[in-house]
This record gives structure tokens, sequence and C-alpha cells, in this order.
């Protein structure tokens, strides 16, 4: 009952349903880009209208803009109930989350027995699922430092830190890149 209510709520205001699913961003997206080409509409098209005799067949410069408004408002909303049919039926934000942290844990689990590039493949699938994991960032960083990968070490380590609002992991990042200047020292030497 609820992904029915949620899609009748998007079918009447595009990303209103995305917004309840917690989908806030790509809610607003939506929302704002049907706002946008309804103002387009309204500011561009609207007024050749009006001001052209009522009886007079439209100028074809005026129709062509006001079906190409008209057109890119359908595919918005289209493309808006047709994603929020996709999160609630096929890609079920419960069933997200599930497969996100198995994949941490599957991960986890390879760097402690030292599979770097299982682990590895495990935390890049944790962030195509989430990309503001800050915790995957963290042991993605630490996986690439362990297989001498530096350079994206130091790329996951400094998106951690961006993302890492209480700076949950800056005393080990400090350690980890301190580690990595002394790798690279004694590469050199």
């Amino acid at each position: 009952m609820k992904k029915i209510l949620t899609l009748l709520l998007s079918f009447l205001l595009p990303g209103i349903g995305h917004i309840s699913i917690g989908r806030i961003a790509v809610g607003v997206a939506f929302f704002l880009s049907e706002v946008i080409v309804a103002n387009c509409y309204a500011w561009l098209v609207l007024p050749f209208y009006r001001a052209a005799d009522a009886f007079a067949a439209p100028d074809p410069a005026v129709a062509w803009k006001s079906s190409l408004a008209i057109g890119c408002f359908v595919l918005l909303w289209i493309g808006c109930q047709a994603h929020l049919v996709y999160l609630l039926y096929v890609r079920h934000p419960d069933r997200f989350m599930d497969e996100k942290e198995l994949a941490f844990r599957e991960g986890l689990r390879y760097y402690v027995r030292d599979e770097l590039p299982e682990a590895i493949r495990q935390f890049e699938r944790v962030l195509s699922f989430d990309p503001f994991d800050r915790d995957a960032y963290f042991h993605l960083g630490v996986c690439f430092s362990r297989a001498g990968r530096y350079a994206k070490a130091r790329r996951r380590f400094r998106k951690c830190t961006e993302l890492d609002d209480d700076r949950k992991w800056a005393e080990e990042i400090v350690d980890e890149l301190e580690r990595i200047r002394e790798a690279l020292k004694h590469r050199k030497s």
C-alpha cells in the first residue's frame, strides 16, 4: 500500500515520491527540472499565444517551441515515474542496503585473509551502492596501500577525509599516509 501511495504522490507531483523514500537529491532534481521546464513554457511560449489572434494559425516557430517544452515536460515526468518504479520494485532500498552491508562484510573478510584484489572489488561494490560511504573509502584506501597502489590509496583517503564530518578515521588516515611516505622513501633508496 505504501508503494502505491508513493507512486500516486509522484504521479501528481514529480519528485515527491523519491523524497518520500529517502532519495532526496534525486527527488529535488526531478521536481526542479519540471518546474524549470514549466517556467520556460510559461515565459517563452505562452506570451506569444496570448498576443496572437485567437482564430489565426499559430506561428510555426511558436508551435515548435511549445511542442519542445511540452515534450520535455512529458519525458521528464515519464523518466521520474520509471525511475521511481525501478527503485520501488526492482532495487528496493531494503534489499539495496542488505547487499551493501553484505559486500562490506565480504570486503572485510577478504582483507583479513589478505586477499586484497577481492577485498578491493568488494569495497568498490559498496561504493557502487553508496558513493558517500566513508568507511568503504577508508578500507579501500588501506587495501590499495597494502597492495602498493599508493596514488589510488591517497585518493581514497582524501575522499574519506572529505566525507568524514566527525573525524572518525582522521588518526588512522594520518597513520596510513605516514606509512605510505615511508614505503615510498624505501622504494627510492
